[in-house]
C-alpha cells in the first residue's frame, strides 16, 4: 500500500513551501482510498458471518462462494508477486482470505446438512461428490495449502521473469473471480426464490466491483484486472435483475393463489348459504303444512 507507506513522509513535507494544503487533502484522500479498496469488498461477507452467528443457521450462504473467491486471491498474490503492481491489491487478497476462512468455519459449525462424517481423510478428502463439502475446516485448509505450494513450485521452476507465466496468472486470477456471481445465478434460476439471499451481501458485491472498476481505471493496473471487474460488476446487474424479476413472479403468483382462495370461499358460503336457505323453506313448509 504505497500510500500507506509515504504517508507520514509526505505529510512531513507539507510544512515546505512546495506543497499546499490540497496536498495534503489528496494524499490523506489516496491514503483512505486503499483502506477502503482493502476492506469495503468484504463488508457484506463480514455481515453474512454475523447474521449466520446470530441466527446459528448458514443455510442461504454457498460455501462454493467462498472457494471461488480464495482461489482468486491465491493465484492473485502469485501473480503479484511476479508483476509487482499496486501493493494495495495484495493487501486486499490477503484481507480477504482471511475474511472468507472465518466464515467457512462459521459456516461449517452450523452446517446441517454435512452427513459425510468419513473419518478416514484419504477417503473423504477425494471424495469428488464431497468435493469443498468437507465436515472439518482441516481439510479445506490442507487443500488451499496444497494449492498454494503446487502454484509456488510452478511458478518457481517457470520462473517470475517469464512474461507468459505471469500473463497466466493474471488471466487465471481474472476468470475465477470473475465467475463468483455465477453459482448465485445458477441457483436462483433453479429455486425461483430470492428471499433466502442476504441483500446487504449484493449490495456489498455491486458496491465492491463498482469501487473497483474506478479504482483500477486511475491506477496502474493489469488490463487482466480491469477486464474482471467489468465482468463482475455485469454479472452483478444480472444477478440484482434475477432478484427483482424472481420477487415480482412471486409476488404474482401469491396474489392469483389469494384469489382462487378467496374465489374457493366465496363459493363454499354461497354453497352453505344456498343449503340453509333450502333447510329453513322446507322447515317453514312443514309447519305450513302441520
Amino acid at each position: 500500500m504505497g500510500n500507506i507507506n509515504n504517508l507520514s513522509r509526505n505529510l512531513a513535507q507539507d510544512n515546505t513551501s512546495s506543497n499546499s494544503f490540497f496536498d495534503t487533502i489528496k494524499i490523506i484522500f489516496n491514503y483512505a482510498c486503499d483502506i477502503g479498496f482493502v476492506i469495503l469488498p468484504s463488508v457484506g461477507y463480514i455481515h453474512q458471518y454475523i447474521k449466520i452467528f446470530l441466527l446459528k443457521k448458514s443455510e442461504g450462504f454457498s460455501k462454493l462462494i467462498s472457494f471461488i473467491l480464495i482461489m482468486s486471491f491465491i493465484v492473485s498474490i502469485f501473480f503479484w508477486i511476479g508483476e509487482k503492481f499496486e501493493i494495495t491489491i495484495l493487501y486486499n487478497a490477503i484481507f480477504g482470505i482471511l475474511v472468507q476462512l472465518f466464515l467457512l468455519r462459521i459456516c461449517l459449525k452450523y452446517d446441517t446438512n454435512i452427513r459425510n462424517k468419513e473419518k478416514n481423510n484419504f477417503k473423504r478428502f477425494f471424495n469428488i461428490k464431497q468435493f469443498w463439502n468437507w465436515p472439518y475446516f482441516f481439510d479445506y485448509l490442507f487443500f488451499l495449502i496444497f494449492i498454494s505450494c503446487f502454484i509456488a513450485l510452478i511458478s518457481f521452476i517457470i520462473g517470475y521473469d517469464n512474461k507468459t507465466n505471469i500473463f497466466i496468472l493474471g488471466v487465471l486470477t481474472s476468470l475465477i473471480e470473475s465467475f463468483l456471481d455465477v453459482p448465485q445465478i445458477y441457483e436462483l434460476y433453479k429455486t425461483k426464490n430470492p428471499y433466502t439471499i442476504s441483500y446487504l451481501l449484493i449490495l456489498g458485491w455491486i458496491l465492491g466491483d463498482l469501487f473497483k472498476v474506478i479504482y483500477f481505471f486511475f491506477r496502474d493496473t493489469p488490463i487482466q484486472l480491469i477486464l474482471c471487474a467489468i465482468f463482475q460488476l455485469t454479472t452483478d446487474f444480472i444477478l440484482i435483475s434475477q432478484i427483482f424479476y424472481y420477487r415480482k413472479i412471486n409476488k404474482k403468483n401469491k396474489e392469483k393463489n389469494d384469489n382462487e382462495l378467496d374465489f374457493e370461499k366465496d363459493v363454499k358460503i354461497e354453497e352453505i348459504f344456498s343449503k340453509e336457505t333450502d333447510l329453513s323453506t322446507e322447515i317453514v313448509n312443514d309447519a305450513d303444512t302441520n
